[in-house]
């Protein structure tokens, strides 16, 4: 697209948490997808207090919208209002599940009528587990059912994600006292494709692989308890007691439930812990990563897991649960099935440490330039009115 030609598509992109994985992939789809065509006003809100923007993101992102609209149309020749496609100010509404998009529909009115939307699950609430059961928990699955309904299309970011969510939607449904939907799992599916979620590589192309005299593992997660830090801390603490000399690196944000029991049960490790808390960039990130022999994840609740991804293509062989996500990304060999069967498989590598790369072909296929011509084609389908699902 020259500099002076107007964007073939023009997309409304609305996401109300800004920040860590859903940032990095939004922005780096605008940086890419704008050289071919599409323009984009993106509306963003800070990346905090995930379940009020939840509640409350439609009614903020609404009045922004009206407002976009309105000065849109006061630029027209005419001022009139859109009447067809070509008068919109946009062509595609891109949303992520932070926002109740039935909810933000209602509220936009005019200004987004007729608007192909499509919604992207990068999780869902009816997966996530919840540690305190009560009954206002409901709203947010309910929230991503709502969302998925008033999409043209939903997209996920696995068959895990989209399966799960799916699956458990009737029995969800079942908890109404009365006037229980049906159907509604059916028109959701109907809907639906799986597309992952692209990573940068560029960062970690420019870092070589340095490893020291004494094998590293890397544990690149946030310091949440679905995250599960104290399995990973656990492991670690059996090998040391074993005797065996390597290094660990806890990468990852913290978060203040888990901080103290994070930094008292690391310092334990005494000179075997050589990194703690959350890189200061993102070389500081790539060059952690590329230091590393091993990275570790021990989640109970991983949709995707881009930080395994990223420090596949790194040079670290990867050792995730064999559960959530990871049978569809990782082979047999990378999983493990219990604690003793993860403290084994580490013990291994850290005794015979795996060659630098040995799983860079498993991270390949999700890099910007692998996934982004597959997002431009659903870009433009959708916003040209075709909203079937393609390659499920």
């Amino acid at each position: 697209m020259t500099a002076n030609s107007a964007p073939r598509i023009r997309v409304l992109a609305l996401e109300p948490y800004y920040g860590g994985s859903h940032r990095a992939v939004l922005d780096g789809l605008i940086e890419r997808l704008t050289p071919l065509g599409f323009s984009f006003d993106l509306l963003t809100l800070p990346a905090r207090k995930w379940k009020w923007r939840m509640r409350g993101a439609a009614i903020t992102m609404a009045e922004e919208v009206r407002a976009l609209a309105r000065a849109w149309r006061e630029a027209r020749p005419d001022g009139k209002p859109a009447r067809t496609h070509a008068d919109r100010p946009w062509d595609l509404i891109y949303a992520s599940t932070f926002v109740n998009l039935a909810e933000f529909v209602a509220l936009a009115g005019d200004a987004v009528t007729g608007i192909p939307r499509i919604v992207y699950f990068h999780e869902n609430q009816l997966l996530y587990p919840v540690r305190h059961t009560a009954e206002w928990d409901f709203q947010f699955p309910l929230t991503n059912i709502t969302s998925a309904l008033a999409a043209d299309l939903c997209l996920f970011n696995t068959r895990y994600n989209f399966d799960g969510f799916v699956a458990e939607i009737p029995g969800f449904l079942r908890e109404f006292p009365d006037h229980q939907p049906t159907g509604v799992a059916e028109r959701i599916a109907a809907r639906s494709q799986v597309l992952a979620p692209p990573f940068d590589p560029v960062p970690f192309d420019t870092v070589l692989p340095v490893r020291g005299p004494r094998p590293r593992v890397v544990w690149p997660h946030r310091w949440e308890h679905d995250k599960d830090p104290e399995a990973f801390l656990a492991a670690v603490h059996a090998l040391a007691a074993e005797g065996l000399d390597f290094e660990v690196a806890v990468a990852g944000q913290s978060f203040r439930e888990t901080e103290a029991m994070v930094a008292e049960a690391a310092a334990g490790l005494g000179d075997r812990l050589v990194h703690l808390g959350k890189p200061e960039s993102r070389e500081d990130y790539a060059r952690l990563l590329a230091s590393a022999d091993i990275a570790v994840s021990t989640a109970r609740n991983e949709f995707f897991g881009l930080a395994m991804i990223e420090a596949c293509y790194a040079g670290c062989a990867p050792l995730v649960p064999d559960r959530l996500a990871y049978p569809e990304l990782y082979p047999a060999e990378a999983r493990y099935r219990s604690h003793e069967e993860l403290v084994a498989r580490l013990r291994g590598a850290l005794l015979e440490r795996p060659a630098p790369g040995s799983a860079r072909a498993l991270a390949e296929p999700y890099t910007f330039e692998a996934l982004v011509p597959r997002y431009a084609e659903v870009f433009e389908r959708v916003a040209d009115g075709r909203t079937e699902p393609v390659n499920r």
